[in-house]
């Protein structure tokens, strides 16, 4: 693996051949930036490296090995690590603690010091797990576009990873076995029933729209889980940073197409309510504090807080939002209380919200435009 000092911070180099082509199907995002030459991909290559350099230099390789392996919960890891940095943290990594631990960062402040660790729990997995189901289906489709005619995906079997192709691929083929289109020509569904299910497509000349890529891929429905993923984070993340020797911050990101500031609301504080009587009035509007952070417990809670995130990208990055542990009694970094802040106050029963003052950290990171 390089070394750090030896590149000069340039982990992501620019390609030596002309590749203007964007991510493919399934790619990792490490690929695509060290093949395309595209404009994004130069402006991604620019923040990764900006920011990948600005860690302590004995820790960039272990980034870039850790980004390699698990891409999404990494580059969250890279974001809190510079924006903690940004907000003024002398930042350690992975250091051992005296209980044995490594937490993913030791942050200290001029006023006091913290813990962060950060983790990037999967929203909607369902989904995830369906999406890679579908990438060799679609690619096939993407393969095998006739000539003259752009092709968009409106339903899909449901085939998994050990099923057989084999069906699926003598259809597709019949089904685009098909001649240009000529003049007037409008564009056409085709359909073909499998047993697993059914394969939708539609065919639009090129006249109309052409692309090399296919038009649109089916959509695919779901639950949304995001609070209850926020609570089974909190709860895994707390054997790694017991008996911590400063405040203990979870950065939580929730990703979901749907995911909000709700969610993290729900799943640490609790919910509003509203009971009706017999001819449908309210009777009674109120907030039931059964969150994670509201459950009533004797002992000193292990997390000062929850920094929450929602978007976390190249070219979006939401500022987080503390979310302060109710029974925590201690002292938090001024810089780290500046940000948006969810508190819930006991006394009235609901939760309070405090804007963030002075300018975001997360403008400092010189996110891609576009």
């Amino acid at each position: 693996m390089r070394d750090a000092a030896s590149h000069q911070g340039l982990w992501f180099p620019e390609p030596s051949e002309v590749d203007e082509t964007y991510g493919r199907r399934g790619e990792h995002t490490l690929d695509w930036l060290a093949r395309s030459t595209v404009r994004r991909a130069a402006d991604c290559r620019r923040f990764m490296n900006e920011n990948v350099s600005k860690l302590p230099a004995k820790d960039q390789a272990q980034m870039m090995h850790s980004l390699r392996q698990r891409w999404s919960s990494a580059f969250l890891e890279l974001v809190v690590a510079r924006l903690l940095q940004e907000m003024g943290a002398t930042i350690a990594i992975e250091e051992t603690s005296l209980a044995g631990k490594r937490p993913d960062f030791s942050a200290s402040f001029a006023d006091c010091s913290v813990v962060v660790e950060a983790t990037a729990p999967v929203v909607n997995g369902e989904v995830g797990e369906l999406a890679k189901r579908r990438i060799p289906l679609l690619n096939f489709i993407e393969s095998h576009k006739p000539a003259g005619w752009s092709v968009g995906v409106s339903e899909l079997p449901d085939i998994g990873h050990s099923d057989s192709k084999q069906p699926f691929q003598r259809a597709v083929r019949r089904m685009l076995d098909v001649q240009p289109p000529q003049d007037g020509d409008e564009q056409q569904e085709v359909v073909h029933e499998l047993s697993s299910g059914t394969i939708r497509l539609m065919l639009v000349p090129n006249r109309v729209i052409e692309a090399d890529e296919l038009l649109w891929e089916s959509g695919m429905g779901y639950c949304d889980d995001t609070e209850s993923r926020v609570v089974h984070a909190v709860r895994r993340k707390r054997g790694q940073v017991r008996d911590a020797s400063a405040p203990v911050l979870l950065a939580v990101q929730a990703g979901g197409l749907s995911s909000d500031l709700g969610d993290f609301d729900r799943a640490l504080f609790g919910r509003t309510f509203s009971r009706y009587g017999r001819a449908g009035e309210i009777e009674e509007v109120g907030f039931q504090a059964d969150g994670e952070f509201t459950t009533k417990r004797a002992k000193s809670p292990t997390y000062a807080g929850v920094l929450a995130f929602l978007s976390v990208g190249f070219n979006v990055c939401s500022a987080p939002v503390l979310y302060p542990h109710p029974r925590f009694e201690g002292a938090l970094p001024h810089a780290i209380m500046r940000l948006e802040r969810h508190s819930y106050d006991p006394v009235r029963n609901e939760i309070v919200i405090a804007q963030a003052s002075g300018a975001s950290p997360v403008e400092r990171l010189n996110l891609v435009v576009g």
